[in-house]
């Protein structure tokens, strides 16, 4: 796995967590349960739950999971 959790868990405001974002979708695609993703990639169930489900913390829908080049 070329995936490396990061080592400051300092929170990272409006920064974008892309490479967590695509490594939990890849794991989600493996079969992985979402809670099972989100303890290896290192971020919240809460978390995943958004991104799984589209919602960003103000409760507005945003934007649809990454494609996947199909």
């Amino acid at each position: 796995m070329d995936f490396e959790i990061r080592k400051i868990r300092t929170p990272q405001g409006r920064k974008k967590l892309t490479a967590e974002r695509e490594e939990y979708f890849r794991l989600m695609d493996q079969g992985f349960s979402s809670l099972e993703a989100c303890r290896i990639v290192g971020i919240n169930s809460r978390t995943g739950k958004r991104w799984r489900n589209g919602w960003n913390p103000s409760g507005t829908r945003r934007g649809h999971r990454p494609s996947r080049g199909w």
